[in-house]
This record gives structure tokens, C-alpha cells and sequence, in this order.
């Protein structure tokens, strides 16, 4: 099993980065395009400005944490379903934070590989 996980930075945005209900519709939007199963929702509000949106999936999870200060946001999303893509989830949050650059980190976790695929595969 191949896990994707995305680190996305976000610079620039000219979105509402403290708008956490608008935040959380849009990861919530991105994961059941991905045909993700969301679980349930969980925002953080900092003072005086910046927000965490986390949503646990039952494929793992998706969330943003904001900087309003600097206009910089950082997605990540992790997906252990290989015929889910992270770049599905990440559209609507990118339309909602309206970045200006954006830089993806993609890191694929191999699950089970060498000894440890064979036991699997044995079971």
C-alpha cells in the first residue's frame, strides 16, 4: 500500500485565512470529491488572528493552519487510499485561500515492503 501525504505552502494569499468555517467547508468539499469519508471537524482559533482546521478521514486525514499575519497558509493531507489523489482534496482550499505561489511536498509512504510485504501477503 502506497500512503500520499502533500505538505502544501501557501504564500501570498489573498483569501480570508481566518475564516475557519469557510475553511473547513472547503476541506470537507475536497475530501468528498476524493470519494474520502470525513469523520468529523475540529478548528482551532488563535488570538489575535490564525486558525487550525483538522478533518480526521477514515482514509487519514486533511487540515490548515493559517498565518493572516503573513499571508501564508500550510495544507496537509494524507491519503491511504490509492485511488484517492490529494490534489482533488487540495482544490477547493487553494480556491479559498487564493495563494499566490504555491509549493507541493509529495512523500509516499511504502507500507509494506520487502519482509515485511511478504508477511503480509501471506496472511
Amino acid at each position: 500500500m502506497i500512503v500520499r501525504e502533500w505538505s502544501v505552502d501557501c504564500h501570498g494569499c489573498e483569501g480570508d485565512l481566518d475564516d475557519a468555517g469557510a475553511l473547513e467547508a472547503a476541506l470537507r468539499r475536497g475530501s468528498e470529491a476524493a470519494g474520502a469519508v470525513v469523520l468529523g471537524a475540529s478548528c482551532t482559533r488563535y488570538q489575535p488572528i490564525g486558525t487550525t482546521v483538522f478533518l480526521p478521514l477514515a482514509e487519514s486525514h486533511a487540515m490548515v493552519t493559517t498565518w493572516p499575519e503573513h499571508r501564508y497558509a500550510i495544507v496537509s493531507i494524507l491519503l491511504c487510499n490509492d485511488a484517492m489523489h490529494p490534489r482533488t482534496v487540495l482544490q477547493p482550499v487553494l480556491d479559498e485561500l487564493r495563494p499566490k505561489e504555491v509549493t507541493v511536498n509529495e512523500t509516499e509512504h511504502r507500507v509494506a515492503t520487502g519482509e515485511f510485504a511478504a508477511q503480509a501477503a501471506a496472511k
